[in-house]
């Protein structure tokens, strides 16, 4: 007896099978393009938060390490107090402690005139210590008009002392501008009238 071998009908097959192949296919195309808007909104979701955390932390940063002084006329008085100090014991040091980095200084006497920065107005006061006996300084400072840490300033020095035996004077006038830094008032500029007498 025979046994009949049933054979599947290849073309009814094969169509489902592509049918089957073209859902998957187009679920996969569907998938990729969902996983690569995905990828896409994610990368510019991350440095958003990434840009924020970085300004918020510099913003933290500055905070920290640049704290904000206001002048005033405690601070102007405290940095006359301080310059007398500072000069009358010529501690070279303590006068630098009271000048900007940025500072710059023009000295004027008669027609002639010059202008410093910080280390050579320095070196300029200690070549003047140097050969000065008997050396007193004394230091007015008025007519404060104060504008967040900045204060503009007349002040008025007088230096005597003693050199090769004769007795010297020198006064000066000077517009200035002192700035507000780490809680202390240091000169920022200065246009200076020198008079000898």
């Amino acid at each position: 007896m025979m046994k009949l071998i049933k054979k599947p009908n290849t073309a009814s097959s094969a169509a489902p099978n592509a049918k089957l192949t073209a859902v998957k296919s187009t679920l996969k195309n569907h998938a990729l393009k969902l996983g690569a808007a995905g990828l896409v909104l994610s990368s510019l979701r991350k440095p958003r938060w990434l840009g924020v955390g970085l300004m918020t932390l510099a913003s933290a940063s500055l905070l920290v390490s640049v704290p904000a002084y206001a002048m005033s006329e405690a601070s102007v008085q405290g940095f006359a107090a301080a310059m007398k100090n500072a000069a009358n014991s010529q501690n070279i040091g303590k006068v630098a402690e009271l000048i900007s980095d940025e500072a710059i200084i023009s000295l004027s006497r008669g027609n002639k005139s010059t202008s410093l920065d910080k280390n050579g107005y320095l070196q300029l006061l200690q070549k003047g210590w140097a050969k000065a006996k008997n050396y007193r300084y004394d230091i007015q400072v008025s007519n404060a008009v104060i504008t967040g840490d900045q204060a503009r300033v007349q002040i008025t020095t007088t230096e005597t002392w003693t050199e090769n035996g004769r007795p010297v004077r020198i006064t000066t006038s000077s517009r200035a501008t002192l700035s507000e830094m780490s809680g202390s008032a240091v000169i920022l500029r200065s246009v200076t009238q020198v008079s000898v007498n």
